[in-house]
C-alpha cells in the first residue's frame, strides 16, 4: 500500500536559489527516493535563500503547520540530507521530535534511515557533524571579521553621515556636512539636543533623542571604531573623519557636564522674549507672559504667576521692552572704553602667548607619557602579568586622564583663533546692544540677555536690579589702565546662529 510523503528542500543563499541547480538536484533525488520506496508525493516545499541556523523559515513554518493540520494523511517527510532540515543539534532534535509526535518519519534521500541502534547513532552523528561544520564556518567568519575590523574596516551599517561606495565607507556628500554642523553647533554650548534634532529633520535627517545622544558620543566621527568585545581599545578606522578632535572633545565636555550649555527658555513665544528672565520685585519669581482681554482685543502682559505674591505685579509687554532697550543703551560702554579694552586685551594676549605655549608643551609631554603607560599596560595584559580586573581598572583610569589632558589641550587651542576678528565683533555687539536686541530673533534676544545678565533682572516699575552682570561688562566698566591680571572673556560668545 502506497504511503504519502512531503518533500522539503533548502538552499542557504539567494545566489543558489536564483541559480536553481542545488534545489533542482535535491528535488530530483528526493522524488527518485519516493518513487523507489513507493511513496506518493503530496507536496514539495522549497526554501530559497534561507539559512538553517534557525527554524524561523518561511517554507518550514508552512510545512510544520500543514503537517499538524493533516497529520493523519502524511507518513514521511523526505529531505535530501538531514542538514537541510537543521544545522544545530538543538533544532535537529526539536524538529525530529515534532514530526515524530505527529507519527511522521523524517527520511534522508542520501543517508541512512534505519531504526537500529547503530543507524540511529549514525543519524545523530550526522546531525552533530552538521552543527560542527556550521560552528566552524561561524568561527572562520567571525575571525575574518575581527581581523578586518582590526585593520580599520567597518563591517556593519554605516552611521548617519556616511555611506558605502564600492565596499568602502566614505562621507555621504549630502548628509556629512549636516552631521558636521550638528557637532559644531553643540560644541558652542548654545544649542540643546532637541534643537539639533529639529535642525537635522529640517535638513532631511530623521532621528530620535537617543540616536542624537549616541551620535554625539560616537568616536566614529573622528575616525575611531568601537565594537563591543571585539577590541578593548578604539581602533583607528580606514575612513575619513568628518568631525575634528577639537570639536569632538568640546562636545564630550558638554555631555559630561564639564562645560555649561547656554540656551534660551524652552517654552518660547516670540511675543515674550523677557519671560522667565525678568523677575517680580516682590517675590523674586520669574515673570510669565500672556494676553489680557481688553474691550476690543487682547493685550500682551508680563505678570507674576505666584499666587502667594501680594502685589500681583503686571506690566504691558511694549512698556517693559521699551524700558529694557533704554537700559541696554545706558549700560553699553562708551567707545573710548571699548577701544582701550581692545588694546588691553591684545596686549595681555601677546604676553600670555608664551605661557600658553609652555602649558601646551607640558600637556603634550604628559599626554605622551600617559599613552606610553597605556601601551605598557596592554603588553602586561597580553603576557598575562596582570589580571583582567586590574587591567580594566587601570585602563579606565588612564583613559579618563588622557581625555582630561586632551580636553585641556583643546581649550588652549581655542585662544589661537583670530583674536582681532573676535574682539572687533564682540566690541561691535557691545557697542550696539540695544539695536542687536531690537533686531534679533527670539533665540538671539534670549541668549544675549543671559550672556549680559546671567542671573536675570528685576524691574520695580522704575529701576532694573540685578545680582550679577557678566565679567565682560565688569572689565570694561572698571577699566582705567591695562591690568595684566585680566582674563580674556570666555563667556561672551557670538549671539548669532553659527
Amino acid at each position: 500500500m502506497s504511503q504519502n510523503a512531503l518533500i522539503y528542500t533548502r538552499v542557504s543563499t539567494k545566489e543558489q536559489a536564483e541559480g536553481g541547480y542545488s534545489l533542482s538536484n535535491q528535488d530530483k533525488e528526493c522524488k527518485k527516493f519516493a518513487i523507489d520506496n513507493n511513496y506518493s508525493i503530496l507536496n514539495v516545499y522549497e526554501e530559497r535563500g534561507e539559512s538553517a541556523k534557525t527554524t524561523d523559515r518561511t517554507e518550514l513554518q508552512k510545512l510544520m503547520k500543514y503537517c499538524f493540520q493533516n497529520k493523519k494523511d502524511i507518513d514521511v517527510l523526505i529531505v535530501w540530507k538531514l542538514d537541510r532540515l537543521a544545522r544545530n543539534m538543538e533544532d535537529f532534535y526539536s524538529l525530529t521530535n515534532y514530526f515524530n509526535k505527529l507519527n511522521i518519519r523524517v527520511l534522508s534521500a542520501t543517508e541512512v534511515n534505519g531504526e537500529s541502534a547503530t543507524e540511529k547513532l549514525t543519524r545523530n552523528m550526522l546531525g552533530a557533524f552538521a552543527q560542527f561544520e556550521n560552528d566552524q564556518k561561524s568561527e572562520r567568519v567571525t575571525a575574518g571579521m575581527k581581523e578586518a575590523f582590526k585593520q580599520g574596516n567597518w563591517l556593519w551599517k554605516t552611521p548617519k553621515g556616511y555611506t558605502r561606495k564600492f565596499g568602502m565607507v566614505i562621507p555621504d556628500p549630502e548628509t556629512a556636512p549636516i552631521i558636521t554642523k550638528i557637532f559644531e553647533k553643540f560644541s558652542t554650548g548654545l544649542y540643546q539636543q532637541t534643537q539639533l534634532i529639529k535642525y537635522a529633520e529640517k535638513n532631511g535627517i530623521k532621528m530620535q533623542a537617543s540616536t542624537m545622544n549616541h551620535m554625539l558620543r560616537n568616536p566614529f566621527y573622528i575616525g575611531y571604531m568601537v565594537k563591543g568585545k571585539w577590541s578593548e581599545e578604539p581602533i583607528r578606522g580606514s575612513f575619513e573623519p568628518i568631525v575634528s578632535d577639537k570639536i569632538f572633545n568640546k562636545v564630550q565636555a558638554i555631555l559630561e557636564g564639564r562645560k555649561p550649555i547656554i540656551s534660551g527658555y524652552k517654552r518660547n513665544n516670540p511675543e515674550y522674549p523677557l519671560r522667565q528672565f525678568i523677575t517680580c520685585p516682590n517675590c523674586n519669581q520669574p515673570l510669565s507672559g500672556s494676553p489680557s482681554k481688553g474691550r476690543s482685543k487682547k493685550y500682551p502682559y508680563y505678570h507674576c504667576y505666584n499666587k502667594d505674591c501680594s502685589i500681583n505685579f503686571r506690566i504691558p509687554v511694549d512698556r517693559l521692552h521699551k524700558v529694557f532697550v533704554e537700559y541696554l543703551k545706558e549700560i553699553k560702554p562708551a567707545s573710548e572704553f571699548l577701544d582701550l579694552f581692545q588694546l588691553t586685551v591684545e596686549d595681555v594676549h601677546n604676553q600670555r602667548t608664551e605661557n600658553r605655549l609652555n602649558k601646551s608643551n607640558e600637556l603634550d609631554k604628559r599626554l605622551i607619557k600617559l599613552k606610553e603607560t597605556k601601551s605598557k599596560l596592554i603588553d602586561y595584559k597580553l603576557d598575562g602579568s596582570i589580571s583582567q580586573a586590574d587591567y580594566t581598572f587601570k585602563s579606565e583610569q588612564l583613559n579618563s586622564q588622557i581625555k582630561e589632558v586632551e580636553y585641556e589641550l583643546s581649550t588652549l587651542s581655542d585662544t589661537e583663533e583670530d583674536l582681532t576678528k573676535c574682539l572687533k565683533y564682540t566690541c561691535n555687539v557691545v557697542a550696539n546692544l540695544d539695536e542687536v536686541w531690537l533686531n534679533g530673533s527670539l533665540d538671539i534676544r534670549q541668549r544675549l540677555q543671559r550672556l549680559i545678565f546671567p542671573k536675570g533682572l528685576t524691574y520695580d516699575l522704575s529701576n532694573f536690579r540685578t545680582a550679577e552682570i557678566s565679567s565682560l561688562f565688569k572689565i570694561i566698566g572698571t577699566l582705567k589702565v591695562p591690568s595684566y591680571n585680566m582674563v580674556l572673556p570666555g563667556e561672551f560668545e557670538s549671539p548669532s546662529t553659527p
